[in-house]
């Protein structure tokens, strides 16, 4: 454990009736530990002070040891810190152990509020400090993102996208945004605005979620899409395209989408069955990010019993690596919520996403943290270790830049500057006051 510097105030609260140790203080200098600054392919084998104060950090390195003889000071010898994880596509109001639309709409409203919060909690406790939700039925997971910035319970810094606009009985109209024409477009979006949403989520193509959808299939012409971009853009917000078809993945590049989410590059055959070097040449030309939703359920499809590559790690592969080579640029995403896909996941997901994918595992936590603020439009908030940024910050035990496993169960966790250690994060209830 971090060892504590007590010539100054006592840096832990300890709480009997719940058994729950939290740093109370809001000015606290952490030495001793290397930090990873995210335009860097190793870790120097220096450590390197970092300052915090109330949520934001305050300097990294040498100026973090300025006017901070006030600071608390904690020792980490031998830590690891890097930025706080991100995930690009979630959907926090879904139940992975569900399989059916049917079955999701069939969740008591008390006991689907209660089952959001605590994914919430397991994201931010596995070191996911934002998530970008890309769609839901009642903007539910608008209202978790209040709690959560009110410090009313606890989660990960939340972007929104609301209800995803999609064709009459298409993907996902269950949900309840179906559109076909210019003038219900843009009532759709501005139902999202007015809701509170940071993102437009677009469904391009079909998926596999809902009955009688086909992924492969394009669900609105290019004009269509460039309309839902121009109704965003003129409230200053971007558009996600679920995109699994390839004339649909075309469409929305063309149309203006900031991330194509999935990218399969569907055909007739199945997925990945499509690929065209062209349009990911096109799409890199863009700057467009692709979203792939790679998850832990991939990690399980790599070999098969007798430990060969299955047809789908051979297929999904080389889309993925044929999008690289082209120049196109990935952030991480799960599709969170989704039958067999867990909320706190995300680093199986990593794993995975490296071996198909053939990331180094720096390239993979770089998708995971600044490339995905980035892409998200929030590189200005977090994602990266930089004085005047958020305190979302992990810290670990060894060097996720040579293994990503490092990552699993970070010996702490940061989030705008509250300092949640394992004791924390497996321990009894939380009081909501226990961190002011």
């Amino acid at each position: 454990m971090p060892k504590i510097d007590t010539s100054a105030t006592p840096a832990w609260r300890w709480l009997a009736c719940c058994g729950v140790k939290l740093l109370k203080e809001k000015d606290y200098l952490l030495l001793g530990a290397r930090v990873w600054e995210s335009g860097n392919d190793s870790l120097s084998p220096l450590s390197s002070p970092l300052r915090v104060r109330e949520d934001r950090i305050v300097a990294v390195g040498p100026a973090a040891l300025e006017g901070a003889s006030e600071a608390h000071r904690l020792e980490l010898p031998g830590r690891v810190i890097v930025p706080g994880l991100i995930d690009a596509h979630v959907h926090l109001e879904l139940d992975p152990v569900l399989r059916t639309p049917a079955e999701q709409l069939a969740v008591p409203e008390p006991d689907r509020i209660a089952a959001m919060e605590a994914r919430g909690r397991a994201m931010l406790f596995a070191g996911i400090t934002t998530a970008r939700d890309c769609g839901g039925g009642r903007h539910r997971e608008h209202a978790l993102r209040a709690r959560i910035d009110a410090g009313l319970v606890r989660g990960p810094r939340l972007l929104c996208c609301g209800q995803p606009l999609t064709s009459p009985a298409g993907h996902c109209s269950f949900w309840g945004a179906e559109v076909s024409t210019p003038d219900e477009i843009a009532r759709a979006v501005a139902r999202q605005i007015e809701a509170g949403s940071d993102w437009i989520k677009l469904m391009a193509t079909g998926g596999i979620f809902t009955p009688g959808s086909r992924a492969r299939d394009t669900q609105f012409e290019q004009t269509a899409m460039q309309s839902v971009v121009a109704a965003a853009a003129r409230a200053g917000r971007s558009v996600a395209a679920h995109c699994h078809g390839t004339r649909g993945i075309a469409a929305a590049v063309r149309a203006g989408a900031r991330t194509i989410e999935h990218a399969s590059f569907a055909g007739e055959k199945g997925f990945a069955t499509e690929l065209d070097e062209s349009l990911m040449r096109e799409m890199a030309q863009t700057g467009v990010w692709v979203s792939p939703t790679v998850n832990a359920g991939w990690g399980r499809r790599i070999v098969d019993e007798q430990g060969e590559p299955t047809d789908f790690f051979l297929r999904m592969s080389r889309c993925l690596r044929s999008q690289r080579a082209q120049g196109v640029r990935f952030i991480a995403s799960t599709d969170a919520g989704i039958p067999g896909v867990a909320h706190p996941d995300l680093l199986d997901g990593l794993v995975a996403f490296a071996h198909f994918a053939a990331l180094r595992p720096v390239d993979a936590l770089r998708a995971a943290t600044s490339e995905a603020a980035t892409a998200l439009g929030i590189a200005d908030r977090t994602g990266s270790i930089e004085a005047g940024l958020s305190a979302d910050l992990l810290v670990v035990e060894s060097d996720p830049l040579v293994d990503l496993e490092a990552l699993r169960d970070p010996e702490v966790v940061v989030f705008r500057g509250e300092w949640l250690d394992r004791s924390v994060r497996g321990g009894g209830p939380i009081l909501a006051d226990a961190a002011r």
